[in-house]
């Protein structure tokens, strides 16, 4: 009676010890659940505030040369009416690629192909031959390392990273020489990190994190939107991966590294 007794107990114990154990679980499952939703809707918040203050922008512009316009046309200014014209224009067209390229963001990690092997030696080729006619066009001089690894993801996805990646070195290449891009991978740490270097004007250290926002851009008379990192994080974070910049400041340089944790270290690739 006493054993039936004492295994009962115990039985009980250890029942109540999995529920413990269970609820302690689902505690912590809760807790990170509640902390992903706090860091989407910061980011939701951050990107709204970003796109409706850059989509003002050619509002504003618009909507003040329109006022001009109707000033030249009553005076008949045709020189001044084809410049309003042509500012407009700029302004519509501005927004439009805001507007794609926001649509664009929003969905990557929601509407993504089926995740292949990719061999991403063959994924920079082909970011190389897509930007083929402005890489030449600026002399620019790309040299990729025989030893780039297998990786498991979104071919397009990874395919624009780099995109991203040299068309940011050119646009923010030393105009006093040549941009020479090195594309290649470090082992470290049992980790692949892949790395973009470029010898153009560097980055100093307090726009290292920066840099990767909505419409932040070095030089706000560049061309482009200023989206196109804040692209490229999302694409490796949606990856598992991360991303950050190594800068040794202005006339420096900079290096773009960023992690793909499917990456494989093998004899032949790495």
């Amino acid at each position: 009676m006493w054993y039936f007794l004492m295994l009962a107990t115990g039985l009980v114990l250890t029942f109540m010890w999995h529920i413990g154990n269970l609820e302690k679980i689902r505690q912590q499952e809760l807790m990170t659940i509640n902390k992903q939703l706090e860091q989407h809707i910061a980011e939701m918040e951050r990107f709204t505030y970003a796109a409706s203050h850059d989509l003002k922008s050619p509002v504003v512009t618009i909507k003040g040369f329109l006022g001009v316009l109707r000033k030249d046309i009553q005076e008949n200014s045709q020189e001044r009416i084809e410049v309003d014209f042509k500012r407009i224009s700029d302004a519509a067209d501005k927004m439009g690629a805001l507007l794609s390229e926001l649509v664009e963001l929003s969905r990557i990690g929601r509407i993504i192909n089926p995740p292949e092997e990719i061999d991403l030696a063959k994924v920079v080729n082909e970011a190389i031959e897509l930007l083929n006619a402005h890489i030449h066009a600026t002399n620019t001089i790309i040299q990729i390392s025989s030893k780039l690894p297998i990786v498991y993801g979104e071919r397009i996805r990874l395919r624009e990273v780099f995109e991203n990646l040299i068309e940011n070195a050119i646009k923010y290449k030393n105009t006093e020489c040549d941009l020479v891009l090195e594309i290649g991978q470090l082992n470290r740490d049992a980790e692949v990190i892949l790395f973009v270097r470029d010898n153009g004007i560097g980055i100093e250290h307090q726009y290292h994190t920066k840099i990767f926002g909505l419409f932040e851009k070095l030089n706000p008379l560049a061309e482009g939107t200023g989206i196109g990192l804040a692209v490229t994080k999302r694409i490796i974070e949606v990856h598992g991966g991360r991303i950050w910049v190594e800068s040794e400041g202005l006339g420096k340089g900079s290096t773009f590294c960023f992690t793909i944790p499917s990456a494989e270290i093998s004899n032949n690739k790495g």
